[in-house]
């Protein structure tokens, strides 16, 4: 039996947070992404912890959330949450990442973590959610068959470079956590 545990975050969880989401984004994203910008998210892997750690209590205060996931007691997937950024979208619920290692994909993971923010977003009393997703990313077919509605598509800077994101809304996101309910024979984990 495997041990699943999906946990908000800590500031001792910051290092294997980063190291999954530098670890996932270079996994995901190899051949859609210049390398120059994976080469230098994994360089500054150290700075981005140092980052992490020093706006920690303040995203904590804006009411961002931050998740890890382990199986087994091993870090193997991440996820953050909170209010829209973006004002076209006020007043709505965002899952602003949520990522996999590789050697964890396709097993149910993704729904699982996937349910779990959209719980947590209930929780912090949202309706409903966006998510962006890269414009060549495989991951916009999970996100259209979890019930995303592409409505827009945005450029957004990483890196100084510009790239295009699709951006799926989630009308009544408590009609998603009765779905989940229905869906739980389908994740084998």
């Amino acid at each position: 039996m495997k041990k699943i545990e999906i946990n908000e975050i800590t500031i001792d969880d910051i290092p294997d947070y980063v190291k999954v989401n530098i670890k996932a984004w270079n996994e995901s994203y190899k051949g859609i992404l210049n390398d120059e910008i994976l080469n230098n998210i994994t360089s500054n892997q150290d700075l981005s912890i140092k980052k992490q750690i020093e706006k920690f209590e303040e995203e904590k205060k804006n009411n961002t959330k931050k998740y890890i996931l382990k199986v087994n007691n091993e870090s193997v997937g991440m996820s953050s949450i909170g209010k829209a950024v973006d004002e076209k979208y006020k007043g709505m619920g965002e899952i602003y990442s949520l990522y996999l290692l590789d050697k964890v994909k396709k097993q149910g993971y993704g729904k699982l973590l996937f349910y779990h923010d959209i719980y947590e977003l209930i929780d912090m009393n949202f309706n409903n959610m966006i998510i962006g997703c890269l414009v060549n990313n495989p991951s916009n077919e999970f996100y259209k068959h979890m019930g995303g509605r592409l409505v827009d598509v945005v450029i957004r800077k990483v890196k100084g470079y510009e790239m295009k994101e699709n951006i799926y809304y989630y009308e009544n996101i408590k009609d998603l956590k009765e779905k989940n309910i229905s869906m739980k024979n389908e994740i084998k984990l």
